[in-house]
């Protein structure tokens, strides 16, 4: 079953892609140019679905050398009238265009997924990724890098899920 969804996320997920519109960002600030500012809140909405996602905290570790963990935690709110489960994965991309994480990558290939939303709830969950390389750990740290997050809504009964992509752009303070 969880394999069938994971194949499920990747074909959505390329299928997002491939459509326009699907996210939006409202901010205070003036975005970057690939991405906004982790600042940002995304609102995204695909058909009766809808939800604002936000970054609450970005924070690295450095368990041993070669091997830099960033701990990515969201904030989902249930801004629609449906309910629904929220099933995310998390990829880094640094200044040199290398990436870690992704679908069936991050938190050890499981991403992360919410509790039910109802219309208004919200929740807090916690991703990671893994960079495998001092180098490019040390260039994030000097230039940033962008944040993206594939989301897929998790099927309550016979539903068909929805996708949802967006992207931040992150200071290079979180890696510091």
């Amino acid at each position: 079953m969880r394999k069938d969804i994971l194949c499920l996320f990747a074909v959505i997920s390329v299928g997002v892609i491939l459509v326009a519109g699907c996210t939006t960002t409202s901010s205070g600030t003036t975005a970057a140019p690939s991405a906004p500012g982790q600042e940002t809140v995304a609102t995204l909405v695909n058909g009766t679905d809808a939800f604002n996602a936000s970054i609450y905290q970005v924070t690295a570790s450095r368990p041993q050398p070669g091997y830099h963990e960033i701990n990515i935690y969201l904030t989902t709110l249930n801004t629609g009238n449906s309910t629904f489960k929220l099933h995310w994965f998390s990829r880094i991309t640094g200044p040199n265009g290398v990436s870690y994480g992704g679908v069936g990558v991050s938190h050890g290939g499981s991403g992360q997924e919410t509790d039910i939303l109802g219309p208004g709830s919200e929740g807090t969950g916690r991703d990671y990724v893994i960079i495998g390389s001092d180098a490019d750990y040390a260039a994030m740290a000097k230039e940033g890098a962008t944040l993206n997050v594939s989301f897929v809504t998790e099927p309550l009964a016979n539903e068909t899920p929805v996708s949802f992509q967006t992207s931040w752009t992150l200071d290079p303070s979180v890696f510091t």
